[in-house]
């Protein structure tokens, strides 16, 4: 794995648009609150900022990789 990581921001966003969900579907969805999810989707140099663990990652990236992309 080579590749730079984008931004947890960047992930998630995509990720969102890519299932075709809101904040509230997509953290019910991934098992965890609306509140975790915003504070995931928050500039890295706010103070609520919170930093995703690797197992979030993974399991985000696991659920797309079910998903049958959009045409």
């Amino acid at each position: 794995m080579t590749s730079k990581p984008i931004p947890q921001q960047e992930f998630l966003r995509d990720a969102m648009a890519a299932l075709d969900m809101t904040r509230d579907q997509f953290a019910d969805r991934i098992g965890t609150s609306r509140r975790r999810l915003d504070n995931w989707l928050l500039p890295s140099d706010s103070k609520g900022f919170r930093e995703m663990d690797e197992m979030a990652w993974k399991f985000i990236r696991e659920i797309l990789s079910h998903t049958p992309r959009k045409a």
